[in-house]
């Protein structure tokens, strides 16, 4: 499965406007930004990727020059990834009676009790919406996908970034040439994983405002209730040009950028997402190494986590914490 331009997986922007949903999806929001702003991002903000302080810092000091179009979306898609990362704060309030009532769970404990949550027949019009609003009933064929592993595998994500690297750097007169080459990890080939067309700027781990709404789409994913309990691997790869060895570099630079951004901008735990590049040495269409689909990018599922919460550390903090004692 490829999420680029001419295949898309999930709904396209069908949703209500900003000034009339509670939230939108990731992707929307994302969507949105890139669509507005991408003539202004590229013109003054280049070499800064999707984020929720320093691209919103760079565009805000660039007011003077905006666009009309980007001027009036980007306050408004930044505040729409906002709203969908703090509803999952406020999904344990509002489904708290359900979670205790009918799930058995304690207090707003929404993780332990989701899936006896979602499974319901019935639940208050609260509960209902608060879950639509975090995205965890978002139909998803990926998330299906992603959700079937049998065999986790015990990867040594260092090691095999070192394996990788040092691989890269052969230069003897009998290395086989890239169509030859076998896969470095073909243990990877086991695990459930789909693939990503992102576009970056050349050379660069700068993710373009065209891929914004296939990052945002990536976040809603790792948010859907049947992925919660999995781990991820971000996996980069580079068509076969110029150095290997820097590609394996400019692989795992893009690996470790996707990574970021879903971390820092859309605040999945970073505790589920790994990263790894392995440049031109595990091609994904041999038969043409110079190919562009040889520089898309995996997400495979790794591992699943007994015990995980979704919350946003900072939003997790504010929920929890409790009036300060008043001295006697």
């Amino acid at each position: 499965m490829v999420w680029g331009r001419s295949i898309f997986l999930v709904v396209a922007l069908t949703a209500p406007s900003l000034a009339t949903a509670q939230t939108i999806s990731f992707g929307e929001g994302a969507a949105i930004l890139g669509k507005s702003c991408a003539p202004d991002i590229t013109a003054n903000c280049r070499g800064v990727n999707i984020d929720s302080t320093r691209l919103k810092e760079c565009l805000y000091r660039n007011q003077d020059v905006m666009s009309a179009a980007c001027k009036a979306d980007y306050p408004r898609a930044f505040d729409a990834i906002q709203k969908r990362i703090a509803a999952r704060a406020t999904v344990g309030r509002e489904c708290e009676f359900e979670v205790v009532k009918k799930c058995g769970g304690k207090g707003r404990e929404v993780f332990k009790s989701l899936n006896c949550l979602l499974a319901l027949p019935t639940v208050s019009a609260r509960c209902t919406k608060s879950i639509a609003d975090v995205g965890y009933r978002a139909t998803d064929e990926v998330a299906t996908k992603l959700s079937g592993l049998e065999t986790p595998l015990e990867l040594d994500i260092p090691a095999l970034r070192a394996q990788v690297l040092e691989r890269s750097k052969l230069r003897g007169k009998n290395e086989p040439p890239p169509q030859k080459r076998p896969p470095i990890a073909p243990e990877l080939n086991k695990l459930p994983s789909f693939n990503i067309d992102i576009q970056f700027d050349t050379d660069t781990p700068i993710v373009r405002p065209e891929s914004y709404q296939t990052i945002g789409r990536l976040a809603d994913t790792l948010v859907n209730a049947a992925l919660l309990n999995y781990t991820f691997l971000i996996v980069g790869h580079v068509e076969s040009t110029g150095r290997r060895d820097h590609n394996v570099y400019l692989s795992q630079r893009r690996a470790d950028a996707i990574r970021d951004i879903l971390v820092n901008t859309f605040k999945i735990s970073a505790k589920r997402l790994q990263s790894v590049g392995l440049g031109e040495e595990q091609l994904l269409d041999p038969a043409r190494p110079n190919g562009p689909v040889n520089a898309q990018t995996q997400i495979m599922t790794l591992a699943k986590v007994p015990e995980q919460s979704d919350t946003p550390a900072a939003a997790k903090g504010a929920a929890a914490k409790k009036p300060a004692k008043k001295k006697k």
